[in-house]
């Protein structure tokens, strides 16, 4: 239902009604002893009805923001082999394919229109951006040999090749009519727009984003082959290894962006000091590369062409002139890649390096301890940057109002331009844990685990996905679009144009816990089986709450968009409903699992099962709002409060989900 105070809360509860048909069939062939099929298939196919499919439609003053979700999910199949080909070779091999679609209709083709003239703002028109008819499909091929063979002790050597071929087309919309831009193209969507306050003309209206194409077809093909042993002699236990990646992206511009020469080695090994298997002394060191999903393809090497423009009226048939100062900004029409991405030739894949090591102990009959260390750091990353500090396109610096982006592995080399003595920085993501671990295997009726983690994710830089502001653009996100080491951003830009927050704080100047950090981590499982059938099980997890930095808006004119730059270094605090807070509250939950068996003979058996998710009805805040503007210049009402504006979810309240119990039965024949 929708919030109090929101015109649709008179409505009362209002149905999110989703129809999801779930199957799937399994079958499995032997051809003698040696060789086995299985075969199978599953999927989710699913409807949405029209209604409130998107939770920031409940706090609109209309039902404009209704949606049909007119199908989504997907169908899945696979065949799998195993065999055995004489005593010393083992033999596997599948093929899988996987086929995914989404496709929104909106209850109303208008645009959508945000008056920031108002606290709280006003939503108003049609749903804004949605996925028009997005369809993915993946196929896979695998093989592996598995050769068994003794030399200075016994070998186990695994040797595999997989290939992968994926077609994503995407078809993004934005609702409402087309029109004309102020350079006399027409768009290819509809416009999502702001209604910004002006002294001289009253009121300007600000597309922040409109497209001048929507669809694009796009493809990958991933080759991956390995190598690796595990050589065990007396208690020392040796796997060495070796992962080639290859990754070759299309796009409606860019065919055939390769991505090679990606080779990751592994090594681990395992020692028992003991001689009686019952403790273990381990270490592992591996490279990964990151597989990027067609997204790149899509925006980097399609052409994006998205553009930012003011209009003097609502009809948006009379431009604001570049030079005219009007919503505090001479620089009123910017379009971001009208074409694809240059590609630094010398571009290459991003990967992350694992370290840990640790040792296991048995210190009594079944029931283990355990401690390891682990270091996980991101070596390189593949994103795209703009050459020119955000400040340039208000100086009318030429060339800073056209976007144009290149893809590369930003740092302190990669080129600039303005002449405002901007650069670029390394990305970094480091990540450190010490986690406690015991468990106890089931017997006498019962059977426990648990661990704690202490744990550090620092640094500059996310990854693929933006947690602070929901961007989820693998390879492509914000962080590095402009020079993060920029002293003109607030030596020009805070002082004669207005700006917020620190560009210099998304880079080294920033560092700090990312937003997925979580000191403690605490989880506990148990499990209870009664004489006359019962099944009880217990899980308990505890952990620390999420690190809070504020964050403006990104003053470029192309860009608009809340949740871009920090305030403070990351993990500063803000102040929020409940007080100043660094991070989010600890949280809790402590779910129960209960199932009985009811026996009819045979393998026939009725189980009667029922599951409670916080027992205690816990209420704890998840997230703040920590976007102290929603667009540039306007100030975000809701700063503070338990909501979020990542992912244009509409101030979605961020509280624990409340109490909640599934009961259901399953038959066995």
């Amino acid at each position: 239902m929708a919030p109090q105070g929101f015109p649709l809360a008179s409505l009362g509860e209002v149905n999110r009604d989703r129809r999801v048909l779930n199957y799937a069939a399994k079958g499995t062939f032997d051809l003698g002893a040696s060789h086995r099929f299985d075969v199978s298939v599953f999927g989710d196919p699913a409807h949405g009805l029209l209604g409130p499919q998107r939770t920031s439609a409940l706090v609109r003053t209309d039902t404009a923001g209704f949606s049909e979700l007119n199908k989504y999910g997907g169908h899945n199949q696979a065949v799998r082999y195993q065999g055995t080909l004489g005593a010393k070779f083992l033999a596997e091999a599948a093929w899988s394919r996987a086929d995914n679609t989404i496709e929104e209709i909106p209850s109303v083709n208008e645009w959508q229109v945000s008056d920031r003239r108002v606290t709280p703002n006003i939503v108003s028109g049609g749903i804004g951006s949605y996925e028009a008819g997005n369809k993915g499909v993946n196929g896979q091929y695998q093989a592996k040999l598995t050769n068994l063979f003794d030399a200075a002790g016994a070998h186990e050597l695994k040797y595999g090749v997989l290939y992968q071929n994926v077609d994503y087309d995407q078809v993004n919309q934005r609702t409402g009519p087309t029109f004309i831009t102020p350079v006399g193209d027409r768009t290819a969507t509809g416009a999502t727009i702001q209604i910004i306050s002006d002294p001289t003309y009253g009121a300007i209206y600000r597309v922040t984003r409109a497209n001048l194409n929507a669809t694009r077809h796009t493809t990958q093909e991933n080759l991956s082959f390995f190598v690796q042993d595990t050589w065990r002699f007396n208690r020392l236990t040796i796997t060495p290894g070796v992962r080639y990646d290859q990754q070759n992206l299309s796009g409606v511009l860019i065919q055939n962006f390769k991505l090679d020469n990606n080779w990751a080695p592994r090594i681990g090994a395992t020692y028992d000091p003991t001689g009686s298997g019952r403790a273990k002394i381990y270490g592992h060191y591996g490279r990964y590369f990151a597989q990027i999903p067609n997204d790149l393809s899509a925006r980097a090497l399609s052409a994006d062409a998205g553009i930012g423009a003011d209009y003097f009226d609502a009809g948006l048939t009379h431009p604001v002139p570049n030079g005219v100062l009007a919503a505090s900004t001479t620089t009123h029409y910017s379009i971001a890649g009208a074409g694809a991405d240059t590609i630094d030739p010398n571009a290459k894949s991003s990967y992350l390096d694992e370290w840990l090591g640790g040792a296991d102990m048995e210190v009594a009959r079944g029931f283990t301890v355990g401690v390891r260390y682990i270091h996980r750091n991101i070596g390189r990353v593949l994103e795209d940057v703009t050459p020119f500090p955000i400040v340039a396109a208000d100086l009318g610096i030429p060339g800073a109002d056209s976007v144009d982006y290149l893809l590369t592995n930003p740092g302190p080399s990669t080129p600039t331009a303005g002449g405002l003595g901007a650069s670029f920085e390394n990305p970094v993501h480091k990540y450190d844990a010490v986690e406690f671990t015991f468990n106890r295997r089931f017997s006498e009726k019962w059977s426990v685990q648990g661990s704690y983690r202490w744990s550090r994710l620092w640094g500059n830089y996310e990854g693929f996905y933006r947690d602070d502001n929901g961007q989820s653009d693998p390879g492509i996100t914000s962080l590095f679009d402009f020079p993060t080491n920029d002293p003109s951003y607030t030596q020009i830009g805070v002082p004669q144009f207005g700006y917020r927050g620190d560009v210099r704080y998304q880079g080294a100047l920033g560092s700090g816990p990312l937003p997925l950090d979580r000191t403690h981590q605490i989880k506990l499982y148990g499990n209870y089986s009664f004489t006359m059938g019962l099944n009880v099980g217990a899980a308990i997890n505890l952990g620390s709450g999420k690190p809070l930095t504020a964050l403006a808006s990104n003053p470029n004119i192309n860009y608009q968009n809340g949740g871009e730059i920090p305030e403070t270094p990351r993990g500063e605090g803000i102040q929020t409903v409940d007080g100043f807070k660094t991070r989010t509250p600890f949280q809790h939950t402590i779910d129960l699992k209960f199932d009985y068996a009811l026996k009819f003979g045979g393998a026939r058996r009725a189980t009667l099962i029922a599951d409670i998710f916080n027992l205690f009805d816990a209420q704890t805040v998840l997230d703040y709002d920590t976007w102290t503007e929603s667009t540039t210049g306007a100030l975000n009402p809701n700063f503070g409060q338990p909501t979020t504006l990542a992912l244009g979810a509409g101030n979605q309240p961020m509280i624990q989900a409340p109490r909640q119990i599934r009961v259901g039965v399953r038959f066995e024949f």
